[in-house]
């Protein structure tokens, strides 16, 4: 059984994905890939459950390391920039991932405004996707890229993309500094994310972007699961949804200027039980001793 060209014509990426996979594991999926992708957890971080082991975990890695020809071949040429890395099977017309994409760039292009070359952190990198990226949207900045995640990532990191800096000692990479701090769909996996923040406005010498953040505007923040089967990613692990005041009155604590928020991706996720359902929002930071 195959999706219609109908479906696939008038049907988001999204949906599309999630439709694949039932076709293709049906009733013999286990139990676990069968519950809601994203559910609300009312114990938080307490929660216990054998199938949340994190992203440490070699499927993950390897799904990402499969799709990267494609990615990088989709990131060649004038064609729109909608490339969603994470897809099941990555096109460039994903309207979300463009989104998320040219705010990036916005943002990239500011950081690199004035200077010879550009220095990046990106925490929560992966496998160095936005080194790749960060060439094709500005290519005439010269960028030193820097990616902090996990060791499985950063093993695979540093094959593909033998010019950038990988850390998978997080302490290593907060001995400098940067001209841009990106966290890109990764702060809000930190069980302390003031903390967190903290050390990442720490090492910003004129920006912090932080984006694809799930956030609320009336319910506390919260915690939720997410269960990403349909990415080929065996695993589970929880994160936050934030209360925008909340984290942005943190911020400010830090004395970080708000310069720009941007809306990412209204409406998603959809957390099953949730008290409110977040939106992704990006916020680009200023230290205010920079003015």
């Amino acid at each position: 059984m195959r999706l219609s060209r109908t479906a696939k014509r008038i049907l988001p990426p999204i949906v599309i994905d999630a439709a694949r996979y039932l076709l293709r594991n049906g009733s013999h999926g286990e139990a676990s890939e069968m519950r809601p992708e994203w559910e609300y957890m009312p114990d938080g971080w307490h929660t216990k459950d054998p199938h949340i082991q994190g992203w440490n975990v070699q499927s993950v890695v390897a799904a990402q390391e499969k799709k990267w020809p494609k990615f990088l071949q989709l990131l060649q040429g004038p064609g729109t920039l909608g490339i969603a890395h994470e897809a099941s099977m990555p096109t460039n017309d994903d309207f979300a991932a463009h989104n998320i994409l040219m705010s990036y760039g916005f943002v990239l292009a500011t950081a690199a405004r004035k200077l010879d070359c550009v220095s990046l952190l990106d925490w929560g990198g992966g496998i160095g996707h936005y080194c790749a990226i960060s060439k094709a949207l500005v290519p005439e900045a010269t960028i030193k890229y820097h990616c902090h995640d996990l060791s499985l990532f950063c093993q695979c990191g540093r094959e593909l993309l033998p010019e950038a800096t990988f850390y998978d000692n997080e302490e290593e990479c907060f001995k400098q500094t940067y001209d841009l701090v990106f966290a890109s769909g990764s702060l809000h996996y930190a069980k302390d994310w003031r903390s967190l923040l903290a050390r990442l406005a720490s090492v910003s010498r004129s920006y912090l972007f932080v984006t694809r953040l799930p956030i609320t505007s009336k319910a506390p923040s919260f915690v939720m699961v997410q269960r990403p089967y349909r990415y080929g990613y065996h695993t589970e692990y929880l994160s936050w949804s934030l209360n925008r005041v909340e984290f942005l009155r943190y911020a400010r604590s830090l004395r970080l200027h708000l310069m720009r928020e941007f809306l990412v991706n209204p409406g998603q996720p959809h957390v099953v039980n949730a008290p409110e359902q977040p939106d992704y929002r990006g916020f680009l930071f200023r230290p205010d001793s920079q003015g």
